[in-house]
């Protein structure tokens, strides 16, 4: 990843710290308090409240596949105009269970993010692929 020091990208390095640390309430706050999130199965307006029930289960979900980390590994950025930024990410999460030793898979995200505001919300959020798919596909989740 360019450790070009942009605000976007500090902004982005605090989500990564936020999803690797857990942290259900700063996570919570980098979004908009309605967003899009959409992905292979399709799209719905989430409201940050309810986003904040499901996080922690995530969280813990990810944990129990044996998610040691998730970083940043890719990164660009583009204005579409005066107020929006669309990034393109990808994610590396790092998975350790047992004698199975650590495998790492790649996620790819695409972001809407409201620069307009202070601090940035996000407002749109793709997942490329189905995680549960990719999990599945990488031996990390049986069954």
């Amino acid at each position: 990843m360019n450790r070009q020091d942009t605000p976007m990208q500090r902004f982005f390095r605090e989500f990564e710290r936020n999803s690797s640390e857990g942290n259900v309430a700063a996570s919570i706050a980098q979004f908009a308090d309605v967003f899009l999130a959409a992905g292979p199965q399709g799209a719905q307006a989430v409201r940050a409240s309810d986003f904040a029930l499901a996080l922690p289960k995530r969280f813990q979900f990810f944990a129990d596949l044996g998610c040691k980390a998730t970083e940043l590994a890719a990164f660009e950025e583009q204005e579409l105009d005066s107020r929006f930024k669309m990034v393109r990410t990808q994610w590396r999460m790092r998975f350790a269970r047992g004698k199975e030793g650590e495998r790492a898979v790649l996620a790819d995200s695409i972001f809407l993010v409201d620069t307009g505001v202070e601090p940035f919300r996000i407002v749109f959020y793709l997942a490329k692929q189905d995680y549960m798919a990719m999990l599945r596909a990488n031996g990390i989740l049986k069954g």
